[in-house]
């Protein structure tokens, strides 16, 4: 388990890096250094957030069931995928917060990011899931003040299964709303709903505004690109060369453009998507990572919604023609951050328009 978590949670930045060994078809077969004992220059990515808090959620009633049919809890894999993201999570100088809820504990109040004392703090998360009522109010309440204090963008994960304590003008979905109204923020929901009426809650939620979403708790494991890729992504147009061993680990497909304030994928790019698709099906254990752009036109909610519906655009392609399961296409969406040509000219903004799309897990 450990090994494999810590592949994925690099192949991120792995992946998009562009280190090519040969082509098949239209997808670069690429690899890269042991990252394992070797993490990237940090120089070469840029931060998508500035700042990011996490709520978990320690109750038994959420945590307590066994991950898949390992003998591990939900609770000790959120732990431990946790632990390990802040083992190889670059220090971009981000500032950080760790809560647990139910009961509410200020494990690591909002501070700037150090390794060595974040890790102190995720020790100091119980060793097992407790008993108590469900507390999701209270910690979106007090994170109220904590954002009023920060400036620039803030991505919250939420470990919730949607349950929570009623009462009246207490509702999740009415604070997160009144919370993005307040504050550049966006909420990545990671779900263990396990029925539908706390599963529409949490979808409900998540559309409090356009940069937020609901992950499934599994495909948050089994792909931190969900994590890695909400606080940071690659530097455009960097390259990087490697000198020492190297292995396959993903594929890189040439970037899909789209035109101005479209979603739809144009004929052009069918080929290269079908390639893809008999690439992914060939490889049942690969999965693809895509990633959606907007030009600089238009609002910032706007463009963060275009670009989502451009990535998930290319994840209904796939799955639609090739029956490429869900939790085999992981999409992202960022906006306008991280452009690859000058908004300032018709061509540059024709450029940034864009879907990147790399795939992993082929080690």
């Amino acid at each position: 388990m450990k090994r494999s978590i810590i592949i994925s949670v690099m192949l991120c930045g792995a992946v998009l890096f562009g280190l090519m060994a040969r082509s098949l078809m239209a997808v670069e077969i690429l690899t890269k250094e042991d990252f394992i004992t070797k993490t990237v220059a940090t120089e070469q990515l840029v931060k998508t957030a500035d700042n990011a808090i996490i709520l978990f959620d320690a109750s038994f009633a959420t945590m307590k069931a066994k991950y898949r049919d390992t003998e591990m809890t939900r609770y000790d894999i959120a732990r431990k995928i946790l632990e390990e993201t802040n083992e190889y999570l670059p220090d971009l100088g981000y500032n950080i917060g760790l809560y647990s809820y139910t009961p509410w504990n200020p494990l690591y109040p909002m501070q700037r990011y150090d390794r060595e004392k974040f890790a102190e703090a995720l020790k100091a998360l119980p060793t097992e899931p407790v008993f108590g009522e469900k507390q999701l109010q209270k910690a979106l309440l007090e994170i109220d003040p904590v954002l009023e204090g920060l400036s620039g963008r803030t991505i919250v994960f939420v470990f919730t299964d949607g349950r929570y304590v009623k009462a009246p003008g207490m509702e999740p979905v009415s604070l997160g709303e009144e919370l993005a109204r307040k504050y550049p923020v966006c909420f990545v929901v990671v779900s263990t709903a396990d029925d539908r009426i706390t599963e529409k809650i949490l979808e409900r939620f998540a559309s409090v505004n356009a940069c937020s979403r609901v992950v499934p708790f599994e495909a948050f494991i089994d792909r931190p690109e969900y994590i890695t890729g909400a606080l940071y992504e690659v530097k455009a147009a960097t390259d990087v060369v490697t000198t020492t061993e190297t292995r396959i680990v993903g594929a890189k497909v040439d970037n899909v453009l789209f035109d101005f304030d479209k979603s739809d994928i144009s004929a052009e790019y069918h080929e290269p998507l079908n390639k893809l698709g008999t690439f992914l099906k060939d490889h049942p254990a690969s999965y693809a990572v895509i990633a959606g752009y907007a030009d600089n036109s238009g609002g910032l909610e706007y463009n963060y919604l275009l670009s989502r519906k451009r990535a998930e655009s290319v994840a209904e392609y796939l799955r639609n023609n090739f029956d490429i399961a869900q939790d085999r296409l992981v999409t992202l969406f960022y906006g306008v951050i991280n452009p690859i040509a000058d908004n300032k000219t018709k061509e540059g903004r024709r450029m940034n328009r864009r879907a990147e799309i790399a795939v992993g897990g082929l080690e």
